[in-house]
């Protein structure tokens, strides 16, 4: 794990935390996304080690290079986006860089983009307000895109959904298809109802840890696990080739692990574990392999 030293100089009261927080001996101190509220709260820290995780190196994530287009997001109605909505405080409502996952009504070329309101149990109060920053979030093939746009309108009746302003600017990446991440998804073999626990992942396979051997070299089987994304749970199925098997003995405890290559992915799954893997790249750098 590669950290950096900071001050909590460089921790400002009122805003979410850039970074993970981490002491000496590599323990967390305070999860990215954490809000310090008071002086107090950062006086505490003072005279103590604290430590950020270094940002991946950039072999790890492959820029594309230029800016993009509109059209080269190839969006189709109904695809899956993430807002992050800007820090702000209005009335009893209090928000800081919340994300919600929507999905896409339509668009005008050079006008707006109209996307349905998130999910109400995502909601507290009336977080969208016209004029607010949003930035938004998605994956198109192999590719994840981000731009700043603004809400234009909030609609109410007959359905809540919203206008959003059209983006200026599109900046893209491209994530390696090998690119792989460690984990530790529970899963099981369908056909066999063999309990396992995925401990890596990529867009071509995984790497799983079992008590009972899932095959013989070369067999398909169907893989059941589920994908968190910004705490909704997402079921996964694939199936897969064993392309690798041996027994590991750890302190006395015998698992077996495998590798399994994936032969037959939907496309809204792929998508799902490209998401996964970007935000990880993301966040937590020291789980990508």
């Amino acid at each position: 794990m590669n950290l950096i030293p900071i001050q909590t100089t460089d921790l400002t009261i009122g805003q979410p935390l850039p970074w993970d927080l981490f002491d000496q001996a590599h323990q967390p101190i305070q999860k990215r996304g954490y809000v310090f509220e008071t002086e107090d709260e950062l006086k505490q820290l003072e005279g103590s080690s604290i430590f950020r995780m270094q940002k991946p190196e950039p072999e790890q994530i492959e820029s594309s290079g230029d800016k993009f287009r509109f059209d080269d997001m190839r969006l189709k109605v109904g695809h899956k986006l993430q807002l992050k909505l800007s820090s702000r405080s209005k009335g009893p409502v209090e928000i800081k860089y919340n994300s919600y996952v929507t999905s896409l009504i339509g668009y005008v070329q050079d006008s707006t983009v109209i996307t349905a309101m998130p999910a109400t149990d995502q909601l507290i109060g009336e977080p969208f307000v016209e004029g607010d920053q949003v930035q938004v979030s998605l994956f198109s093939g192999n590719s994840v895109f981000n731009f700043i746009v603004f809400v234009d309108k909030v609609i109410k009746v007959p359905f809540k959904y919203l206008h959003l302003s059209f983006p200026k600017e599109i900046q893209g990446q491209n994530i390696r298809k090998s690119r792989r991440i460690r984990c530790s998804l529970p899963g099981s073999v369908v056909e066999k109802h063999i309990p396992l626990s995925l401990i890596d992942l990529s867009v071509c396979g995984a790497g799983i840890s079992s008590s009972l051997p899932l095959g013989p070299l070369g067999t398909i089987i169907t893989l059941a696990f589920t994908i968190t994304i910004l705490d909704k749970e997402i079921p996964v199925t694939v199936k897969s080739a064993i392309r690798s098997a041996k027994p590991i003995n750890k302190n006395g405890h015998k698992t077996i692990s495998t590798g399994v290559e994936f032969v037959d992915i939907k496309s809204e799954h792929m998508q799902t574990i490209h998401h996964l893997i970007y935000q990880e790249i993301v966040e937590h750098p020291e789980n990508v392999i």
